[in-house]
């Protein structure tokens, strides 16, 4: 990375989770295609964050991301499995619900993901705290 370092970069992917964390407002006013894209976002920020933390690069792509997150933080034990399947299913989520005209979602999947994006986030930032 050029002019920032690395943990320079983690740091301010882990601020935009964190901006991106709390699902309930949007919640409130029965915002749920927000409510999903926030979630995965602040997921999505988050594995940017510790990928960076341990000197990876940003992702170029959404998939990549994914599977460098994977390959990096969930098969070599750094994390627990179910991280990258919540990841995955949040980014599902997140396809269906910006690109498919009739996406529905039931309020109760959508406060789940809320729910696991924050536990999520909250052991990223555990992590990047040990």
């Amino acid at each position: 990375m050029t002019r920032v370092s690395m943990k320079d970069f983690a740091r301010a992917c882990l601020k935009l989770a964190e901006d991106f964390e709390d699902t309930k407002p949007v919640l409130e006013h029965s915002r749920l295609i927000t409510a999903v894209n926030c979630a995965y976002y602040a997921m999505f920020h988050a594995a940017q964050a510790i990928l960076a933390f341990n000197g990876i690069g940003p992702s170029r792509t959404h998939r990549d991301l994914r599977e460098v997150f994977g390959k990096e933080i969930i098969l070599k034990g750094l994390a627990d499995r179910e991280l990258g399947r919540v990841l995955s299913r949040a980014f599902e989520l997140r396809q269906a619900s910006s690109y498919e005209v009739y996406a529905h979602f039931g309020e109760d999947v959508v406060r789940e993901i809320g729910k696991k994006s924050g536990g999520f986030v909250k052991r990223i930032k555990e992590f990047m705290s040990e």
